[in-house]
């Protein structure tokens, strides 16, 4: 079976940064029921209930999108390897669940499966570059895989988080008169305000990338998701209309953006995908361009839910509400002055 784009997105996340811990057993019971979209939930519910709770797991998340660009291009250079990795991924899943439903103490590691994880690891390994290997084999030698063999998923999880203890800290640079709220970064000479609980991660092979992570603590009202980012700069006999650099189907809400420094749109835009393998969901989406400095930026996240079907207004309550990290960093984006 083959997976789209966007699901191998969050079935990728154990390849580069869980999988070294915790992927490791199955449930032969409910292996059967198990399918992609089903699975493709599962994978989402890590990052968000188990990923995100702990410094460890924060981490490994964050490892995981240092590389994404490039593990994106391996894997579209490489499309004979879908079915191999959608296979394994569904392998793991039942286990996942378990615990993430509570029942992780009923969930096994066998030698089969770190066998299966070794393969995923070492086929990453041989076909990315020396960044990657060096991450991979770090990990390794920091969490040896064979470790793991007879632990439950819970004993697992445990031992990761009771050993891990981080490199470096990093220091926040959080914006004054926030009240500690808002945290700031300054990329490429543009200015990004985010919520200080999130983390920063620039692209290891894409430098003009950088995703920003939430973590814990958030507002409970918002759906916190990853933030995506591009700096650019548009060549002078480039296009500069800003309405024409995405395509204007399935938008289903558009608004000019309200900012000093830039020029642009923010839209919502409706993703169908494989039957089976991912569910309906929603991009959230700006483009914006500084004329002076001829600097372009694009800032996405990717909402999780379904679309509405309500009118415009709806569309502007629904980012304002469940999205105000999002619209605060387009609100408050800038060409930070030497």
């Amino acid at each position: 079976m083959k997976t789209s784009k966007r699901s191998r997105w969050f079935i990728l996340i154990p390849v580069m940064a869980v999988v070294l811990t915790m992927f490791m057993t199955h449930i032969d019971s409910a292996w059967a029921i198990i399918d992609g979209a089903h699975a493709f939930n599962i994978y989402l519910r890590l990052e968000t209930e188990i990923m995100q709770k702990t410094p460890a797991g924060q981490y490994y998340e964050s490892l995981f999108w240092k590389h994404n660009d490039e593990i994106m291009q391996i894997m579209n250079a490489n499309p004979e390897h879908d079915n191999d990795l959608f296979n394994t991924m569904l392998f793991f899943a039942p286990a996942l669940e378990a615990l993430e439903n509570g029942d992780g103490d009923q969930a096994y590691i066998t030698t089969e499966h770190v066998n299966r994880l070794k393969t995923e690891m070492d086929w990453f390994a041989a076909m990315g570059s020396s960044g990657l290997r060096e991450d991979i084999q770090r990990e390794e030698q920091r969490l040896p895989l064979d470790t793991f063999v007879g632990m439950s998923m819970n004993e697992a999880w445990d031992f990761i988080n009771s050993i891990w203890s981080p490199d470096s800290a990093v220091e926040k640079n959080l914006v004054p008169d926030s009240d500690g709220k808002w945290a700031y970064y300054i990329h490429d000479g543009v200015y990004f305000e985010y919520p200080s609980q999130y983390t920063v991660q620039v692209a290891e092979s894409e430098k003009e990338y950088v995703y920003f992570i939430p973590t814990t603590d958030m507002p409970e009202a918002w759906h916190p998701f990853v933030m995506k980012i591009k700096v650019w700069e548009v060549p002078s006999t480039a296009n500069t209309d800003v309405h024409t650099w995405y395509s204007q189907s399935n938008i289903l809400w558009e608004a000019p953006v309200q900012n000093t420094d830039f020029q642009g749109f923010e839209f919502i835009k409706a993703e169908s995908f494989q039957r089976n393998v991912d569910p309906s969901s929603m991009d959230m989406h700006t483009f914006l361009y500084n004329p002076q400095n001829r600097l372009a930026i694009e800032i996405w996240v990717l909402a999780f839910e379904p679309p509405s079907q309500g009118a415009a207004t709806e569309y502007r309550q629904l980012v304002d509400q469940r999205y105000g990290y999002f619209q605060h960093m387009v609100d408050n984006l800038r060409i930070q002055k030497p």
